[in-house]
């Protein structure tokens, strides 16, 4: 009976400011080739467990699944390894590359690059035939209405540092617990203060920065909404806006082939879940705020 070894690991992506897909590849020294990060599974783990915790240990990156891109065999000493592939994407918590037992290098290449450098068949042919373009359009939008924030009628300053109230901040650091595994990628906000602060737990709890937009400012210009919107597909991201931003955002969605499951609601501290599956806007799922 021949003997097989279970692994797994991860076509790791990363798009460039300018948009070009990057894929990550490990030189291992013992071995000297270049090949795409794997290792055998421990005791009792799942395969997407063994290649999220194998990534992390080579190559210092924490990465989300996004999808299954199929299994490979290879013949071994006395029998033959079967490894379980997905393509990744790192996250904004990875301490980064160190050299370490297995690897003394990391290089983020082109798709062509790879080709030409990877040493082995099975992981030449992953890079070739995975439809990664599309893949990397791939994520969840998770379109965040600020928390309580008191009565605007009330506030004696700018409408814009109009801060969270004590429930508002409650809600803030319900909402980064319940999203600190989502697998966040990026944390969007509307300038205004009350925004920032919901946001700001999380983004400490996942070691990410906050970026400001005007697009998701009170009084919405649509087209910049759906415009950033659209800018982050592929990402697991989140957009933190108000009650008539997120209300047309969604609406807009739905012209471009989103379905939503809830009916539609959209009260402070609540989420709209919107999937994207390869660049298209599939299904928005209602999670209203949490309760105090």
């Amino acid at each position: 009976m021949t003997r097989v070894v279970r692994a797994a690991g991860g076509l790791v992506l990363h798009k460039t400011p300018k948009g070009n897909l990057k894929i990550l590849i490990a030189h291992r020294p013992s071995y000297d080739d270049w090949s795409l990060p794997k290792g055998k599974a421990d005791k009792g783990e799942t395969p997407e467990e063994t290649a999220v915790r194998e990534v992390l240990e080579e190559t210092g990156y924490h990465c989300r699944i996004v999808a299954p891109i199929g299994t490979t065999r290879h013949r071994m000493n006395r029998g033959v390894k079967e490894v379980a592939w997905y393509v990744m994407r790192r996250l904004p918590d990875s301490p980064g590359f160190k050299k370490n037992n297995e690897i003394d290098a990391i290089r983020w290449v082109s798709r062509k690059t790879a080709n030409k450098i990877l040493d082995y068949d099975n992981d030449r042919r992953l890079v070739k035939e995975s439809d990664l373009k599309k893949l990397a359009q791939t994520g969840t939008l998770y379109l965040l209405r600020h928390g309580a924030a008191g009565d605007r009628s009330k506030w004696k300053g700018k409408d814009n540092g109009r801060p969270l109230s004590k429930k508002g901040r409650w809600q803030a650091d319900t909402v980064a617990k319940s999203l600190k595994e989502a697998g966040i990628e990026r944390i969007v906000s509307s300038p205004s203060l009350r925004c920032i602060q919901t946001v700001k737990p999380l983004a400490k709890a996942i070691g990410a920065k906050v970026e400001i937009s005007e697009a998701l400012a009170e009084g919405p210009d649509i087209d910049a909404a759906y415009d950033l919107v659209d800018s982050l597909v592929g990402n697991n991201a989140v957009l933190c806006s108000h009650g008539d931003v997120i209300p047309a955002t969604i609406n807009r969605l739905m012209w471009a082939g989103l379905t939503l499951e809830s009916r539609f609601y959209c009260s402070k501290g609540s989420i709209w879940e919107v999937d994207v599956y390869k660049g298209r806007f599939t299904t928005g799922h209602y999670i209203p705020p949490p309760k105090v």
